[in-house]
């Protein structure tokens, strides 16, 4: 682009048009950079969501329960993981009860343990919506 700049008057119209499309620019570009790290963030929130999900259907083999037990514990420490992961401070925290209530698992207390999961399961899953 070629801009030809005279003398007084024309002169400043055109550095003032000029700081204009400098600022609509630098503008736009903010703009464009929001709107990126609102869908990084989108993403991440899903992404994180989706994986977290999975962990939290985590249901023991009673039949095993030794194994149950140190299943529990890998998918808590998972879940712990995965809420280092995320910015979003609603479903970090989310992921955090469950991740406790996961690593409380004890063959004995397998009943109660159901129940209290899945108000931490319901909760997660309200936090990713």
């Amino acid at each position: 682009m070629v801009v030809v700049v005279g003398e007084g008057e024309d002169m400043r119209k055109t550095v003032v048009a000029l700081g204009f499309l400098v600022l609509v620019a630098v503008s736009g570009c903010d703009a464009a950079s929001e709107a990126s790290n609102a869908v990084s963030g989108a993403v991440d929130k899903g992404s994180v969501c989706v994986d977290a999900l999975k962990l939290a259907g985590f249901e023991p083999d009673l039949s095993n329960p030794e194994k149950a037990a140190e299943e529990a514990k890998k998918r808590s420490e998972e879940l712990g993981n995965l809420a280092q992961k995320t910015a979003d401070t609603t479903v970090k925290d989310a992921l955090n009860d469950m991740a406790t209530k996961v690593g409380e698992f004890k063959p004995s207390n397998a009943v109660q343990w159901s129940k209290d999961k899945v108000e931490r399961l319901d909760t997660l899953r309200r936090a990713c919506i």
